[in-house]
């Protein structure tokens, strides 16, 4: 049976620099650019969608032709968007990302102002009912986080705090997180503390019941009432790390909506990560549930 998941967050353009050789800062370099849709909830939906879930994402839209583009391409991979809103007057969210020689991000601007269009009131009910898992991200603003989880009532919650600028839009909401998953320096600054076991620590005593940390290519750090572990990152060859964390907030979803123990959702994780670094584009056309599972049962042999 597919899962039903419901999604909450940002949906944008992305524009990727990608230079053909060492990078220079300050200067044009050679190289070509991507143009692909992207956004951290509408990322994390298309994985799930591509794993097989039904999956409603909850954005706001803007109201130019880049917009409507947009939202013809989520519906295109199968991702419903009847619960999301158009923000009349403003553009469509972008997200313009520069990488280095590496594959690493360099720099980064993005323009979510349409999202603010998306306030509590604003928040379908329906888009909640039936939700096996409900995933939240932190381009919403914390009021409209507060609803939302209100909104999913019972239902498994998980959030990714998207930047360190934004995690502080988490506080209000942590309690009622099944799962959290965010990097190091995302989970720093929401405890005030320092390294991903301190931090995931901080985390458990604040309410979350999983909290998942990446450590970059050093891989995950998981933490439950159960205890706290580390799992490897999945050997990749790395052309491009925009979306790989959006990958591995799926996979941790997709591991709670079907019923994986922690370890096993980790993994997940970690697995479609590795698939979404090998990828130049923001969501890897080859992820399926094909791939997950042959992907995982490579890493645990």
């Amino acid at each position: 049976m597919r899962p039903r998941i419901t999604v909450a967050g940002g949906a944008n353009g992305d524009l990727v620099g990608i230079p053909d050789g060492g990078f220079v800062p300050r200067d044009s370099n050679p190289g070509h650019v991507k143009v692909s849709a992207g956004g951290v909830g509408r990322n994390i939906a298309e994985n799930l969608a591509r794993l097989g879930a039904d999956v409603r994402l909850v954005t706001a839209f803007g109201d130019d032709d880049g917009a409507a583009s947009l939202a013809e391409g989520c519906t295109a991979v199968g991702i419903d968007v009847r619960h999301s809103i158009r923000a009349i007057g403003t553009p469509c969210s972008r997200y313009l990302a520069v990488l280095d020689e590496a594959g690493d991000l360099a720099a980064a601007v993005n323009d979510m102002r349409a999202l603010e269009a998306l306030t509590p009131t604003r928040l379908d009910p329906a888009a909640f009912e039936g939700a096996e898992v409900v995933v939240l991200d932190c381009n919403l603003s914390p009021d409209t986080l507060v609803r939302a989880v209100e909104l999913a009532g019972t239902t498994p919650v998980v959030l990714d705090p998207v930047s360190v600028p934004k995690a502080a839009g988490a506080l209000p909401v942590l309690e009622g997180l099944t799962a959290l998953k965010a990097n190091v320096k995302e989970a720093e600054a929401l405890t005030g503390t320092t390294g991903a076991e301190a931090a995931a620590d901080r985390l458990l005593r604040a309410g979350v019941r999983r909290a998942f940390i990446s450590l970059g290519p050093d891989g995950l750090w998981c933490a439950s009432a159960e205890g706290s572990f580390a799992v490897p990152a999945v050997p990749s060859a790395v052309a491009n790390v925009t979306g790989a964390g959006d990958a591995l907030a799926a996979g941790i979803a997709w591991g709670i909506a079907t019923g994986l123990g922690m370890r096993e959702t980790a993994l997940a994780g970690v697995v479609l990560a590795a698939i979404a670094l090998e990828s130049e584009r923001t969501v890897s056309e080859r992820v399926s549930l094909e791939a997950l599972r042959s992907r995982m049962k490579e890493a645990q042999a």
